[in-house]
């Protein structure tokens, strides 16, 4: 049977017929476009929803939205960049409370995918912040496992985010970036290259205040001074002593003009603890008697906030401090007053820092303990004191044996065996 198109009842029929499909093609896709309209609003309102969510410090709960968004967002879409970065924040404040090296490995996978879409030439903005949490995350890493390797891994993505993080463009971006540089480099100088990388923290400490200034960013300009004055004092061990560590004194007195003890008196006392070890080690190279006498002034500034009933490890350790202060001091002046002040702190310290609880710091200070009590006893009470001493000595090395501290070990014998001749000879 032949069809004649020109036949009107056909041309009916076919033009219906093409009519029908294409108003059904047009109603498809009207629909599929509603259905991803409400996708995207779906996915944008719980994006919204995590966000808030991890702002306020609902991490857990965030988490979780995040993960059902990635099961129907596209890797090829902005948003992802958004979710993975998001995510890698999740997993980071979690690595602080719980499972540190899974969660911290887990937010670094999660940055390096939001870095497959926020790239240095499309997403700058984003890619400068990712990197710059990816630092933070091998940063903290580095205090778990491989320090040497991570901390290099951090410095190179906060050194990424930095080529956008400019001091023109993103002042306070750049500051809080060089800041966390600084600290990267100067726990890299623990463990390599000393002296290069802690005057490479230096640099950054350097760049950061020139926008966290006192008078627009106090609480950061403290935060950063007291970076700047450990730096200082650790590389007062490899170089210009006295020079560094007078740098070292006036950052932390920096700092105090900001952690007052009414405002903030933790980070006072924490600074206290700082600025007195300062001046302990400045004594070692010029005006003993005044600098210790410092050292002291600071130590017990700290101790009126670090109590032993509310920070006990804080407490032992200002304790230990200050009783290596009196020892020094008593070399200068009042020896039997001084050595006895030391006994007295060294004594409160180890009521913290026992056998079972903390054996390093234990073994530590009854060392001092000891040297303080054969110091004694060339004032009084002789064959008491270096008895005291003896023991003081036997119980360190209880914890500094020569197979685990042979060093450590060979210093407390030295002591002990020095004590032994002065008995005998009594």
């Amino acid at each position: 049977m032949a069809f004649d198109i020109n036949n009107p009842w056909f041309a009916g029929i076919l033009g219906g017929a093409i009519g029908a499909t294409l108003s059904g093609i047009a109603l498809y896709f009207l629909s599929e476009h509603r259905k991803n309209k409400a996708s995207e609003t779906l996915v944008t309102t719980s994006l919204g929803n995590a966000d808030r969510l991890l702002d306020n410090n609902m991490t857990e709960d965030a988490l979780a939205i995040y993960n059902d968004l990635l099961k129907v967002v596209s890797s090829k879409k902005d948003v992802y960049g958004h979710i993975n970065n998001k995510r890698g924040l999740c997993y980071y404040n979690l690595a602080l409370a719980k499972d540190k090296e899974k969660n911290l490995s887990r937010a670094i996978q999660s940055y390096e995918e939001a870095l497959k879409i926020y790239t240095v030439e499309h997403y700058p903005l984003g890619y400068a912040m990712t990197q710059h949490n990816l630092g933070a995350a091998y940063r903290t890493l580095a205090e778990v496992r491989d320090k040497g390797k991570n901390l290099s891994r951090a410095i190179q993505s906060f050194e990424k985010a930095l080529k956008i993080r400019t001091i023109e463009n993103y002042p306070l971006d750049y500051a809080n970036t060089q800041n966390s540089l600084g600290n990267a480099y100067i726990r890299l100088a623990e463990v390599r290259d000393k002296e290069k990388n802690l005057s490479k923290a230096i640099q950054s400490y350097k760049q950061a205040l020139k926008i966290r200034t006192i008078e627009h960013y106090p609480f950061k300009y403290a935060n950063t001074q007291n970076n700047l004055g450990t730096a200082y004092r650790d590389l007062a061990e490899v170089r210009d002593k006295e020079i560094n560590l007078s740098r070292a004194i006036q950052s932390y007195e920096e700092v105090l003009e900001i952690h007052t003890i009414e405002h903030y008196p933790l980070d006072y006392a924490d600074t206290q603890i700082c600025l007195g070890t300062a001046y302990s080690r400045l004594a070692e190279v010029r005006d003993k008697e005044k600098n210790l006498s410092r050292a002291i002034q600071s130590f017990e500034k700290a101790l009126k906030i670090r109590t032993i009933e509310n920070y006990p490890l804080d407490y032992a350790m200002a304790q230990n401090n200050l009783g290596n202060a009196y020892s020094d001091l008593a070399e200068v002046r009042d020896k039997e007053k001084n050595l006895s002040r030391a006994i007295q702190s060294f004594e409160k310290a180890l009521k913290i820092r026992t056998i079972e609880n903390y054996p390093l710091d234990y073994a530590q200070t009854q060392n001092n303990l000891g040297n303080a009590y054969s110091g004694l006893a060339e004032v009084r009470d002789k064959e008491i004191n270096l008895s005291r001493a003896m023991q003081s000595y036997e119980e360190s090395l209880k914890i500094y044996t020569v197979k685990d501290y042979p060093l450590l070990h060979n210093i407390v014998m030295s002591n002990m065996t020095n004590t032994k001749l002065r008995l005998k000879n009594n």
